[in-house]
């Protein structure tokens, strides 16, 4: 069954955000409806709806372009993501966390430590299964709060494509291990109806994940420049004489 407009903006919408679409690529029509399996029209739709939400920028030049996301722009949106989880955190211990949601959380964290247990060196494999178990800990405290402004709010602000395979690679398994024991440390804090210390655990939590991942993106160029210089150095003199301009 072909992707209605609605999935396909979604799905181009996850692509970006994962990574798969890089910032700056040219998004062509042509090439996406084929891609997909669709006519153009659903895929300009679906490019529009993601240019609203600020995935894509329109050049009347060139067409769709997936925008550029600067360090600042991460950070920022981490800085609101941890006032906002934070306020969910606090209005859930408050008001009592749904069943439901505790046990997914608990779920979470137990499957979080089994893969922490039992794997080797990590892979990415493992870094995306410690994403989706991340995601819904995240996702059981959001769910259990009823404020009609806190979800559409939060998915604004998680439109900022902060996570891409070489930087997500950075997280060592001691920090992944650590961020789960942060989870189990907010868990109990709602549990045991402490408002204020859970939303400060959030907060803390979420502010140090966001400096690792700028830190890495920071760094990222610098690496870069000195592996490439590595490489030429182990190349012979002639070579590197025949690639010079």
């Amino acid at each position: 069954m072909k992707p209605t407009s609605q999935e396909l903006t979604a799905r181009i919408r996850d692509m970006i955000l994962s990574g798969e679409f890089s910032s700056g690529q040219h998004l062509r029509e042509a090439a996406l409806a084929d891609q997909f399996s669709v006519s153009r029209t659903p895929v300009r739709a679906a490019l529009a709806a993601n240019e609203k939400d600020g995935l894509v920028e329109y050049n009347p030049n060139r067409g769709y372009i997936v925008r550029a996301f600067h360090v600042r722009d991460i950070a920022e949106a981490y800085e609101m993501r941890a006032l906002l989880e934070g306020m969910a955190c606090r209005a859930t211990a408050e008001r009592g966390m749904k069943l439901d949601a505790e046990r997914a959380a608990r779920r979470a964290i137990d499957l979080v430590e089994k893969l922490m247990r039992d794997q080797g060196p990590l892979d990415n494999a493992a870094r995306e299964q410690w994403r989706e178990h991340n995601r819904v800990f995240h996702r059981s405290i959001i769910d259990s709060v009823e404020n009609r402004f806190l979800q559409p709010m939060l998915q604004m602000v998680q439109q900022i494509p902060s996570v891409y395979p070489p930087i997500f690679a950075s997280y060592t398994a001691g920090e992944l291990a650590r961020y789960n024991e942060e989870h189990k440390r907010i868990l109990e804090c709602i549990l045991d109806r402490q408002g204020t210390r859970a939303e400060f655990l959030m907060r803390e939590h979420i502010l140090s994940a966001g400096e690792t991942l700028c830190a890495s993106i920071r760094r990222a160029p610098r690496e870069e420049e000195l592996r490439g210089a590595a490489a030429q150095d182990t190349e012979p003199a002639s070579e590197r004489a025949d690639a010079a301009p």
